[in-house]
């Protein structure tokens, strides 16, 4: 039987090896800047639905027609400015936390790199 414990997020990723670099996010989506991305995913359930880790991303501005998943998320560094589908603009800051519902159309625009941590919950049932 595998030992369950308690599993700590470091802002940091883990000591040693810091966030893993996962690459240039480059698609249709990215309508401002050249971002990159590092991160440690520190747990995923054994459905492979449930995802908690840190993220960071340099500059950029991305807009997202339909939100993939639900994400909670805790600023730890720098600025996030989500703009919905109707116009309506929040600002979030280091130790403002909040959640992006699955579906939802926005633009998601970080004039600083930014850094979060991230509890994401991935439905894998059939869509209606």
């Amino acid at each position: 039987m595998e030992k369950i414990s308690v599993i700590r997020l470091n802002r940091d990723g883990p000591q040693g090896t810091g966030l893993t670099f996962w690459g240039h996010l480059e698609n249709e989506n990215v309508i401002e800047g050249n971002p990159t991305e590092t991160g440690h995913n520190y747990f995923t359930d054994v459905t492979g639905q449930l995802t908690a880790g840190v993220w960071e991303c340099t500059p950029c501005t991305s807009r997202i027609d339909s939100y993939p998943v639900d994400e909670f998320c805790i600023i730890l560094s720098g600025t996030v400015v989500v703009t919905d589908g109707d116009g309506h603009a929040e600002t979030f800051k280091p130790g403002d936390s909040f959640v992006i519902p699955k579906g939802l159309k926005c633009t998601w625009h970080m004039p600083e790199t930014t850094r979060k941590y991230y509890v994401i919950f991935d439905s894998k049932t059939a869509e209606a």
